[in-house]
């Protein structure tokens, strides 16, 4: 605008103050739990786990590595029984714990007999990869033990590589041998035990007591017997499997052309000369060396994963580190890993149990944060009930996994024949008359209206005739049209189930000339063995419906003890909102839990007295192991239903007759009322 001065005039927009702020979301785990937790597990890896391991592998060393007649006092004050101890739990017993934080898992295997065990973890590629990380912690534990002996007392052992003899300079110690197979045959059943004991698996567990660690000393000796009598009966079997692949095995593989020519002048004396199972028991020293050096590897491994199945499940709190700590736990649950899950949640059920100021002051401000969008209670509910839920579909389920429906394709619609003037396939002009011999001809011709008329009624009469009853006298003369693809199908057999059904008869061929031949206790024994290793085990049923049957009950407790204290605590009413949607959880879970309890139940029937007074041994022995799972598996089932029992009934005893302002379903209301009733 243009003023007399002739000066010009801008006018703009006053900017203003008010912004549209986004409202902050709870961020991850990964930024805010996680590192912490990772952290603490650190320190207790290096000051608990590290720290005591390699404490136990000095104090072995001392006390059973002794091969001459020096005491153990001189051994604690020799510099060289310090370095050969820190050598041995660093290529040892080092690898081991680094491989069990690598391949711990959350997830359990799902295996309801010591045969599906086996099989799923020989599938999986950890397995093999364990396996060479004990073998080789074996050979670098041989090859210490060895590298501590001069060489007059490596003469004196008789442990040289390669036995005196100038013509064959290349043929191996025997002893040696033995002594480095027997090391990695027990490595082997080492990580055998663990697999059948499902030690991989995160277990959860309480605050333990200094009584219940592993190296205090009520522990210890048990430590101590248990490997006793796992070396001793490793070492056994390795003896009779040593002698037999010398009898069976090495005969063969030297028969071979190419394995021949390239082992004979290793092992080839070991196929001369007699061999009974009994031959090892005329080396007892070399017995007894075996022995002590496999006990003290594996007592030094026991002792150390005892530690890690000891530390690592202790409940972690790391919230109050942070500035915000609702924050921080909250959104510790909305991690995906469970072994963190186990921790978020262990935090939040004693922040939902705390009854002193700060516990109720930390409550409230939960309850009433109006920060994030959606708010820590919002996102502790959605969470929670979210994680329950799925534990009990897979409870429903049996724990058998989540079957998709098969995708359907859409049916492509057919196009529309675009409009078109319609064709005249028929003459237009009027046709010539026909000659009367040509009429004659063409009616007695192959495509006249004459045969094809024929041709119809010769039809409809085998049809008739098929459908009559005909004696299979007059049928037989009949060509049958359906033999030759009979014939085909047979000719077009796959050869893979040829070769199945060959080898399905050779084992079984084979193991009828096996019993056949064996005497009766031996037929027992295999039984026995047989029915134990493929036999499921009811209990290992229930554990697969429940898997994560402990982080359930540490949910239903945390989520429980919040619904309490909102009452007093709760000054929006934000969890009032929910308190129909958690019971009825709880309910329903319940509920599934009571009757697959009856159905277990059922399974056992006591033995009748006509069955207690004929004494029979194999009956009474069934129904007395069908009593002992039947027991196991409700072992199982009551860590859920009783942390259910008592969250309804706190939730009952809390609210009281103020329940009735919530809605319920019916039969959610019906089993609400008992818990009312009996609170």
């Amino acid at each position: 605008m243009s003023t007399g001065m002739g000066e010009t005039m801008r006018t703009r927009a006053i900017t203003s103050t008010l912004t549209a702020r986004l409202t902050p979301t709870v961020p991850p785990a990964s930024q805010t739990y996680e590192p912490l937790v990772r952290s603490v597990l650190r320190q207790r890896l290096t000051r608990n786990i590290f720290a005591f391991s390699a404490a136990f592998t000095l104090v072995v060393n001392i006390v059973l590595g002794g091969e001459d007649e020096t005491s153990a006092f001189a051994r604690l004050l020799s510099p060289g029984t310090w370095t050969m101890a820190c050598l041995k739990w660093f290529v040892g017993v080092l690898p081991v714990i680094a491989m069990r934080k690598v391949y711990l898992t959350s997830v359990a295997t799902p295996a309801t007999s010591p045969a599906k065990m086996l099989t799923n973890a020989i599938a999986k590629p950890s397995t093999r990869q364990c396996l060479a990380v004990y073998m080789s912690c074996t050979l670098m534990l041989v090859m210490l033990y060895m590298s501590s002996f001069t060489l007059e007392e490596r003469e004196h052992l008789r442990l040289n590589i390669f036995v005196k003899s100038r013509k064959h300079p290349y043929y191996l110690n025997g002893r040696l041998v033995f002594l480095v197979l027997a090391q990695l045959w027990l490595a082997a059943s080492f990580l055998l035990r663990n697999i059948m004991l499902d030690r991989f698996v995160f277990r959860w567990a309480k605050p333990l007591k200094p009584s219940e660690l592993p190296y205090s000393a009520s522990n210890l000796p048990k430590l101590f017997l248990t490997m006793v009598l796992f070396t001793s009966f490793s070492s056994m079997v390795y003896s009779v499997a040593f002698g037999l692949s010398r009898m069976l095995v090495l005969p063969l593989l030297l028969k071979l052309p190419v394995v021949s020519s390239i082992a004979r002048p290793f092992i080839g004396h070991f196929a001369k000369g007699a061999w009974t199972l009994t031959l090892p028991i005329s080396h007892w020293s070399l017995l007894t060396r075996s022995f002590m050096m496999g006990l003290v590897t594996v007592m030094s491994w026991e002792f150390a994963e005892s530690l890690f199945d000891a530390y690592v499940p202790q409940p972690i709190k790391v919230g109050t580190l942070t500035a915000d700590p609702n924050v921080t736990v909250v959104s510790g649950i909305t991690t995906q890993d469970t072994i963190f899950a186990h921790f978020a949640y262990s935090e939040l059920a004693e922040l939902a149990s705390d009854e002193s100021s700060t516990g109720s002051s930390r409550r409230t401000a939960l309850f009433g944060d109006q920060k994030y969008s959606p708010s820590l209670w919002n996102v502790l509910a959605r969470q929670t009930l979210l994680r329950l839920g799925q534990d009990y579909q897979a409870f429903l389920r049996r724990g058998a996994p989540i079957t998709l429906p098969a995708a359907v394709a859409p049916a492509v619609p057919k196009p529309k024949d675009p409009p078109s003037t319609p064709l005249i396939r028929k003459a237009i002009f009027k046709a010539p008359q026909q000659s009367p011999l040509g009429s004659m001809l063409d009616s007695v011709s192959s495509d006249s209206e004459l045969s094809k008329a024929a041709n119809a009624v010769a039809g409809e009469m085998e049809e008739r005739a098929n459908q009559m009853h005909i004696p299979e006298l007059f049928r037989s003369v009949a060509p049958s049209s359906v033999a030759a693809p009979a014939a085909g199908a047979i000719l077009a057999k796959p050869t893979s189930s040829i070769i199945s059904g060959f080898t399905a008869q050779l084992k079984s061929y084979s193991r009828n000339l096996v019993v056949g031949y064996c005497p009766t206790w031996l037929k027992e024994l295999t039984m026995r063995w047989n029915e134990w290793f493929y036999r499921e085990r009811l209990n290992k049923v229930v554990e697969v419906c429940l898997p994560n049957r402990e982080l359930d009950a540490l949910i239903i407790e945390a989520l429980s003890h919040f619904v309490c204290t909102s009452l007093v605590e709760d000054r929006y009413g934000v969890v009032q909102r929910d308190i129909p949607r958690i019971i009825e959880a709880f309910l329903s879970f319940l509920s599934a839990i009571e009757d697959y309890q009856i159905e277990v139940n059922a399974k056992y029937t006591p033995p009748t007295p006509d069955e207690l007074s004929r004494g029979d041994t194999k009956i009474l022995e069934e129904k007395e192991r069908m009593r002992l799972e039947v027991a196991r598996a409700g072992d199982v089932l009551v860590v859920v239903s009783d942390a259910l029992k008592t969250g309804v009934a706190n939730i009952s005893r809390t609210f009281g007759d103020k329940l009735v302002a919530f809605k319920f379903p019916p039969r959610t209301a019906r089993k609400l009322q008992s818990f009312v009733d009996y609170t």
